[in-house]
């Protein structure tokens, strides 16, 4: 299996690509109970967290800021 290189971040390995584009790997856990309440959400607040995570980047790279 190849290895990424990029840099190797808090939540996983980012690695430039061609083309201006970037690849994200990212491995999250959720266990506990503080995570077993909002598992069973619809929708699922944890997965709109991190969907939120992926926007805020794609808005950074893309250098447009938030309204």
């Amino acid at each position: 299996m190849a290895r990424a290189r990029g840099h190797r971040g808090q939540h996983g390995v980012e690695e430039d690509l061609p083309g201006g584009r970037v690849r994200i790997l990212a491995r999250e856990t959720q266990i506990g109970r503080p995570a077993a309440e909002p598992a069973r959400q619809t929708p699922n607040p944890m997965l709109n967290g991190r969907q939120a995570w992926l926007d805020g980047l794609v808005r950074a790279a893309s250098g447009k800021a938030r309204a």
